[in-house]
Order: C-alpha cells, then sequence, then structure tokens
C-alpha cells in the first residue's frame, strides 16, 4: 500500500473515501478526471481515492497517482494506492468496480462467466468482512447485471439498495439518438428508459420520454414512441453500439467514464424533480420481472439517495415482450452464475 498526498482545501466537511478497481485502466482514468473536477460530489466534498488493480499495473497506478498530484484539484486530497481488495475497500463510503476479467481470444462465454463470478464473489466477501455496513457499491464491469447480482450475494450484510449496475451509458447513448434525431439539445429530452440487460437483449424505449418546448413546458415524445425509428433504428444504434466503437477505436472509454460520473451524480444528489433516469436495481416485482435478477428500470433518486424504481408506467405488448426477453437471459444467466460460485 501506498498513500501520494496531493494538498489540503481547507474544507471543513469530512473527506469520502472513494474506491475504485481497475483503476490503472482506461475507463477510471476517464472517472478520476471527473471526481477530481467535482463533477460527482460537488467541489466542496473532499475525496480520497483508494485506487485498486492487480500487481502488475501497480507501476501503473504511480503514474496515475502523480498526474492526480499535478490536477492541482481541490478536490482529491489524497490518494492511495494498493493491491490488497481489503485495503481498498475498507474505509470505503463508495466502491466503483471496473476490474473484471477481459474476453480473450478463443474463451468460451461460460469460462468468462466463470471467471467474472470467482472476481465478484470474492469482491462481495471481502465487502462483506471488511466494509462499512452504509457503502454504496456501484458495479460497471459486465455482465454488470449478473455480475451486481453475485457482489450483493455475497455481502449479505449489506443492504440490497446499496448495490446498482451501470445501465447509465446505454440511457446517454438513447437520449443523443433521439436529440440527434429531433435537432435538439440533449437538455430538452428526458425521461428515456433502458430497460433490462446489459446486453443485446436491452430495450431501450421512448415511449415515455418528454421533449422540452420553445415555452419551457415538458410534453410528451409520442411522435418517436411508434414506428420503425423507435423500435429497428434506435435499437439497433444502441444495442450495437459499443461493438462499432471498438471496431473503429478498440476501446471505449471516455462516454463510460462519463455515464459513471452521471450514474454517480444522480445516486449522491437525487435526480430531478419529474425526471428519472436509467439504473441496474434488484427486481422485486416490478413490471412483472421476478426477484433474482439485477434488472434497469427507470429510478427516481431522493436528495438522500433513496432510489426507487418509478412504476406504473403504461406498457404495450410490444414493449412487454422485450422485458420478457431481457428477463428471461437474465434469469438464465443469474442461475448459471449462482451455480457457478456455489461450485468455486
Amino acid at each position: 500500500k501506498a498513500v501520494v498526498s496531493t494538498q489540503s482545501t481547507g474544507k471543513t466537511k469530512e473527506p469520502k473515501r472513494v474506491c475504485i478497481t481497475g483503476a490503472a485502466g482506461r475507463i477510471a482514468y476517464s472517472l478520476i478526471q471527473s471526481l477530481a473536477k467535482g463533477d460527482v460530489f460537488g467541489h466542496d466534498q473532499p475525496l480520497i481515492l483508494h485506487l485498486l488493480d492487480i500487481e502488475k499495473s501497480y507501476h501503473a497506478l504511480e503514474g496515475i497517482a502523480l498526474e492526480i498530484q499535478d490536477l492541482a484539484s481541490n478536490v482529491v486530497v489524497d490518494c492511495m494506492m494498493t493491491t490488497s481488495a481489503e485495503e481498498a475497500l475498507t474505509g470505503a463510503d463508495l466502491a466503483v468496480l471496473i476490474a473484471s476479467h477481459p474476453h480473450l481470444p478463443g474463451m468460451e462465454r461460460v469460462d468468462l462467466l466463470r471467471a467474472n463470478t470467482r472476481i465478484f464473489k470474492e469482491t462481495g466477501q471481502v465487502l462483506e468482512q471488511v466494509a462499512k455496513r452504509s457503502i454504496k457499491v456501484l458495479v460497471v464491469a459486465n455482465p454488470c447485471n449478473t455480475n451486481a447480482l453475485i457482489t450483493m450475494t455475497y455481502a449479505p450484510s449489506i443492504h440490497p439498495s446499496q448495490f446498482t449496475g451501470l445501465s447509465m451509458l446505454d440511457h446517454n447513448r438513447t437520449v443523443a439518438q433521439v436529440s440527434r434525431r429531433l435537432s435538439v439539445s440533449v437538455e430538452d429530452v428526458r425521461n428515456v428508459v433502458v430497460w433490462g440487460n446489459h446486453s443485446s437483449t436491452m430495450f431501450p424505449d421512448v415511449s415515455h420520454a418528454s421533449l422540452r418546448s420553445p415555452t419551457g413546458d415538458w410534453e410528451p415524445l409520442t411522435l418517436l414512441g411508434e414506428g420503425d425509428w423507435a423500435r429497428v433504428e434506435l435499437l439497433e444504434v444502441v444495442r450495437n453500439r459499443y461493438k462499432e466503437i471498438i471496431n473503429k477505436r478498440g476501446m471505449t472509454t471516455m462516454s463510460t467514464g462519463k455515464a459513471i460520473a452521471d450514474h454517480l451524480q444522480n445516486w449522491m444528489h437525487g435526480t430531478p424533480e419529474g425526471s428519472h433516469v436509467s439504473m441496474a436495481v434488484p427486481s422485486n416485482g416490478e413490471y412483472n420481472v421476478p426477484k433474482g435478477v439485477f434488472f434497469s428500470y427507470p429510478v427516481t433518486v431522493t436528495c438522500s439517495s433513496k432510489v426507487s424504481i418509478m412504476e406504473g408506467l403504461d406498457l404495450d405488448d410490444y414493449s412487454k415482450e422485450m422485458i420478457s426477453k431481457s428477463y428471461q437471459e437474465l434469469k438464465h444467466e443469474a442461475e448459471e452464475a449462482l451455480q457457478i460460485a456455489l461450485e468455486e
């Protein structure tokens, strides 16, 4: 373990400790910049970063810590680097779980699921052993819905409401496509929904979205809720965006880091009045999705960080079918991962 001090902020608030796994990676690199600028917790909230990665990445962690110093941030006051999950998660107020086993050439799906189930089972066990009971955990690493389920399962002393999975990236992609389609600002589009698994079965839904009119009023976005664009083109763009970027650039970092920051900002400070966002949270039967999976839902968040699933949205038969398909995939994946965890 090593600690690299930055500088005193003169702030009176108690620092919050943020653990980031896979901290030497590109997604964490993007996220750290948002944290250091105060985009997530605010400019008056000092942070201590707990940067966790594997031994062979420690040299890179040292470089990142030096860059954090050079940011001259008045938000990040200390930075701890470690290869120990126990050290990284001890005392943390928030854990952002980015690290996962990569999909190597020739690797079968079940092998990847097995490798990541092992990682997130161990992470859950460490959370159970050393973490604050009040810690919040955001799972980013894919398959994030099932990884979140495994982590939560093996940290039973931490309330299920303190675990979420990232679907904000798909949410942002949906908002961006609507704004481009209508030639309006992204700030004038709200209440899209991404339902289900972060996979090829995800369902980006604009049938409940609103558009801000020139008078400032929010009006239903009914013109995009039906027809080929919403059900074909939008669906294909959002579902395949990751592959498209990987084929052109080999990685996605900037948009993922921004989505993590957006998710955390909503979770820490609450959603604007009249708005909901997409988060993967434990299902309790909402919209006929049984318990036992992490499912991306429309949620609202209070200023005290209480997440509530937005209930009462009317769903047509098409939407119900799309949600059911994603649930069936998640159910199978969850059952498989839980069985692997029992065998490990």
